[in-house]
């Protein structure tokens, strides 16, 4: 049973018994309202398949508040979503006519909450400082953080020296080998094979080869952290996906049709 007696809710349950303070309910914030408020007008399920994507790769409590959240950009001819922890930066691209163009930051933890919470078709109402999203079931909002988010665009190389394909499966076991030993790998790209190395300051080594056409004469050498290619891997549904590079030093991609990962190397 439940009894509410001088702002004390009594709980009772045959053999159990609780006593909780409660508070003014006035005091609780109020929820905003759709009304008057402009509509984002996205297909709603590949908006929330796409945010999936991209939140790996969200900060969490950076100093730089607009980089612990995803930016919704929506322009004339497509939809980005970004997210970035300054090492990586992931694009999902949602393609389609846009009648406004606009730009969102909408908080991480927001973000996952929102994956949990719709499966199905919603609405999309926004202003100033809120994000409202609700569909027959649920009515969420979010407070949208206010800074510039970073010039994203400038990040992707507007062209690449080399460009091989790799399978889904193979590199995921042997970037998941070696991860056993340490989370930083070597990867050295030979033209009929590539070769795994783990990258650790102990006396100890993790080594293993995919045998792979890359189509390359000369031999490359990259270091990554392994966590952001698995993270890419872990959201794409095709067997295989591209990695596109120009120099061992400087940022490297990899891709999967409408998602791309830009991903900084290690660099000794």
């Amino acid at each position: 049973t439940l009894e509410l007696l001088d702002n004390v809710l009594h709980v009772k349950q045959q053999h159990s018994k609780f006593k909780l303070p409660t508070f003014n309910t006035n005091s609780f914030p109020t929820f905003p309202t759709t009304e008057n408020k402009p509509q984002i007008s996205l297909d709603s399920l590949s908006l929330i398949q796409n945010l999936k994507k991209i939140s790996p790769a969200i900060d969490t409590n950076n100093p730089k508040f607009e980089l612990n959240g995803a930016l919704i950009n929506i322009k004339n001819d497509s939809t980005d979503l970004v997210g970035t922890d300054t090492r990586r930066l992931a694009i999902a691209t949602i393609a389609g006519d846009n009648a406004e163009t606009l730009s969102l930051i909408v908080p991480k933890k927001a973000i996952l909450e929102i994956q949990k919470l719709f499966l199905d078709q919603i609405d999309i109402y926004f202003d100033e400082t809120n994000l409202i999203i609700n569909n027959n079931n649920y009515y969420f909002f979010t407070r949208l953080i206010n800074g510039k988010f970073p010039d994203y665009q400038r990040i992707i190389p507007t062209s690449t020296k080399h460009q091989i394909t790799l399978p889904k499966k193979e590199m995921i076991d042997a970037i998941k080998m070696i991860t056993t030993i340490s989370q930083e790998i070597k990867m050295t790209l030979l033209s009929d094979s590539i070769v795994f190395n783990s990258l650790s300051a102990d006396n100890v080594e993790a080594k293993t080869e995919l045998k792979l056409k890359t189509g390359l004469n000369d031999k490359f050498e990259i270091s990554y952290n392994s966590k952001y290619i698995l993270d890419f891997i872990s959201q794409i549904n095709k067997n295989e996906f591209t990695m596109e590079f120009n120099e061992p030093t400087l940022p490297f991609i990899v891709k999967d049709d409408n998602f791309i990962t830009i991903i900084m190397p290690i660099v000794a």
